[in-house]
């Protein structure tokens, strides 16, 4: 076979010539900046949603965490809905809820992704509770139906893969824009060698491969993080400042996901959970204003491996449990509620998954399914596995 740089591209996905060479777009891709973008923020360690979004008018929260508690009263600028209150530390937030554009959705989970960490985090990147056999990943496999071709169709932030991106699906880790490049001692004049070798047989698989490494390279190098938004001198705010420039430089970008861990409050919750509720309303809020018209077109899906127990602990915290709450910004949600389903599930001793959780009421794997289906434009039987999707499970963030 004599390689070109276009079949080369369409078939292995290394497609970053597609972003510098309008002409070798594969024809499955759409006009820059119309496709539709999904951000995954992992909030590892099992962020406490019954403190994130307070039920505060359940008489049996402040029963059950005498000590462990956020205090919000109806009518203050926190409260949400009269039943809900959102963290003093997610006040950034506000704004964009009542503007319609988050929604946040209250007892997610599944009863069989048990509360190990460990366990835990791989079902839900894998979106199979349950099953140790499926390790391709569910944004890898969304990225096999619904992905531009480029090399960047999907971005792990971070210093590894996630779990969720794992798979054949092309995508790329990232540590930092300025991380992607030839490193050590000349620099400059190893890539230069290194362009000739590839370039002494161009229609080899080698040569092709060469040209669309260094076109990645000269494609992110020349993305600018020139923003008038202030994010958070924190590692999140610049991960989020870094990915709202690639998704505003139409590079073929369609899945990204990125961590912010430090959510396993087992003592002294309230002290450090305020620290990183901050990090990710102002990251996120920041984040939302620097799309300007690409915020239509991203949706961004805050989410941990589980919640926490529905009671404190001796330590003034709270253990691993079950039910939790996701958060679902931009991307034309229909915004400003607090989702759950068939009414909140109540925090009454009779009421909590194994006396101890709040019982998860929306699965997961719905929330992913309608992300696929309504938002992604794509068959979520063909992400989720061993799933039937039924939109009348959907929580209801889209049209």
């Amino acid at each position: 076979m004599t390689w070109t740089r276009r079949n080369f591209l369409k078939t292995s996905g290394l497609g970053l010539a597609t972003v510098a060479l309008p002409g070798f777009f594969p024809a499955r891709v759409r006009a820059a900046g119309t496709d539709p973008v999904l951000v995954v923020v992992f909030l590892r360690g099992g962020p406490d949603g019954l403190n994130l979004v307070v039920p505060f008018a359940d008489p049996d929260y402040d029963r059950l965490r005498p000590s462990v508690r956020v205090d919000i009263s109806a009518g203050s600028a926190n409260d949400l809905d009269g039943f809900f209150g959102l963290h003093p530390s997610l006040s950034d937030l506000l704004p964009i809820y009542q503007a319609g554009d988050l929604d946040l959705i209250h007892a997610v989970g599944h009863t069989g992704l048990g509360r190990s960490h460990f366990d835990a985090e791989d079902f839900v990147e894998r979106a199979a509770p349950g099953d140790r056999q499926i390790r391709q990943g569910w944004l890898n496999r969304l990225l096999e139906v619904a992905g531009s071709g480029s090399s960047l169709q999907g971005v792990s932030y971070g210093n590894s893969k996630a779990a969720s991106l794992l798979g054949p699906a092309q995508s790329l880790v990232l540590s930092s824009l300025g991380g992607f490049s030839i490193e050590g001692s000349f620099a400059a004049e190893r890539g230069a060698m290194l362009e000739d070798v590839y370039a002494r047989d161009p229609s080899s698989l080698l040569g092709v491969t060469g040209a669309a490494t260094f076109e990645s390279l000269e494609v992110i190098g020349s993305i600018s993080t020139e923003t008038s938004e202030v994010y958070p001198d924190t590692r999140f705010g610049g991960s989020m400042r870094e990915i709202a420039a690639m998704i505003k430089a139409d590079i073929g970008i369609r899945v990204v996901t990125v961590d912010l861990g430090g959510w396993d409050h087992h003592s002294d919750e309230l002290g450090q959970f305020a620290s990183g509720a901050a990090d990710l309303g102002a990251s996120l809020a920041a984040f939302h204003r620097d799309l300007g018209a690409d915020a239509g077109r991203t949706l961004t899906l805050a989410m941990g491996e589980f919640g926490r127990v529905g009671f404190e602990n001796g330590s003034n915290g709270t253990d691993h449990g079950t039910g939790g709450v996701v958060m679902a910004l931009g991307g034309g949600v229909i915004g400003g509620r607090v989702l759950t389903r068939d009414g909140w599930p109540g925090l009454r001793d009779q009421d909590l998954f194994e006396e101890r959780d709040l019982q998860p009421t929306t699965d997961f794997r719905d929330v992913f399914a309608e992300l696929i289906e309504r938002h992604m434009n794509a068959d979520p039987g063909q992400v989720i596995p061993d799933f039937t999707p039924q939109a009348s499970r959907y929580p209801g963030l889209l049209a």
